[in-house]
């Protein structure tokens, strides 16, 4: 099952999963849903799909694909409807919230991009970032007033409510080009944020408090492999190195328990009430890990 990508996974353990075609080009590819007791059902068949997000709380999934890079929504059962898209600049997804997207453009230059958070609904759009660079990596609080963004060279922290435009965007760290701070995550109060620091010979799960605009460790000397995610409610980060998944407490990095589901870990998503894991291995291998129990459920999928 060649090609095969894990894309999300919802509250009810649904997984988002995309089948590559034959190998040809003009091969769509095939989007399917896993449910919880393994039936499959598909979701669409979306020529040049990259990516592809459930909408929180609602049964419709939003798509990147097409090239430049264009993004649509469908109805779980329904039709592809397209949200945003332009013959001459891509908009490529970067994240969900409820109601909204958000996503990079390079409406205003072929190298330079800005973040843009849209209402799927009424089609409203606040442009929260507009400095340019290519933005690798955004992630948005809770509440929606900070987003971290990653860029090639540093990490910047923008203020979607600032007293004065000076306050808008600020400096969080200067970056190295390669590894540095990936895999951004806020935690459910919104003053502070979770990244996977990585080095040349280790890697480190880290915390930086917006308040005291400070870098605190909290898991330590990790492989240099590590992929590592915070839960969506803050309590937990679940790390992949290897075939093994480990979770460990938030707060202060203590390991609670692991398992080994297999093949090297290639894709890791929490689901939405952070009692699951996801996880596809590079062979192919699906499985769901219950947090709690770190008990194994194999998915198949036809």
């Amino acid at each position: 099952m060649s090609g095969m990508r894990v894309l999300d996974v919802d509250e009810q353990e649904r997984l988002l999963i995309a089948l590559a075609g034959n190998g040809a080009a003009a091969d769509p590819v095939r989007l399917v849903e896993v449910d919880a007791k393994g039936a499959t059902r598909e979701v669409a068949r979306v020529p040049d799909l990259a990516t592809a997000r459930y909408l929180p709380g609602e049964r419709k999934v939003v798509l990147q694909h097409g090239t430049p890079a264009q993004l649509s929504l469908v109805r779980v059962g329904g039709k592809v409807t397209p949200l945003v898209g332009s013959d001459d600049h891509a908009n490529e997804l970067l994240g969900v919230l409820p109601g909204r997207i958000v996503y990079r453009t390079n409406r205003k230059h072929r190298l330079l991009y800005s973040v843009v958070i849209r209402n799927v609904l009424v089609g409203e759009e606040q442009a929260v970032y507009d400095r340019g660079g290519s933005v690798i990596e955004a992630a948005v609080s809770p509440n929606s007033r900070h987003i971290a963004i990653r860029l090639p060279r540093k990490l910047v922290l923008v203020d979607t409510m600032p007293v004065t435009e000076d306050d808008h965007v600020r400096l969080i760290s200067p970056e190295p080009a390669e590894r540095g701070r990936r895999n951004l995550r806020w935690l459910p109060d919104s003053t502070r944020l979770t990244a996977v620091e990585y080095e040349s010979d280790s890697a480190r799960l880290v915390r930086f408090d917006v308040g005291s605009e400070s870098w605190h460790p909290v898991v330590v000397s990790l492989d240099p492999s590590a992929h590592g995610w915070t839960a969506p409610d803050g309590r937990r980060v679940a790390i992949a190195v290897g075939g093994e998944l480990s979770l460990h407490q938030t707060d202060n990095g203590r390991f609670l328990r692991s398992v080994a589901v297999g093949a090297e870990i290639e894709d890791l998503l929490w689901s939405p009430n952070s009692r699951a894991v996801a996880v596809r291995t590079v062979a192919d291998e699906v499985a769901v890990v219950q947090a709690d129990s770190a008990t194994v459920r194999q998915v198949s999928v036809s």
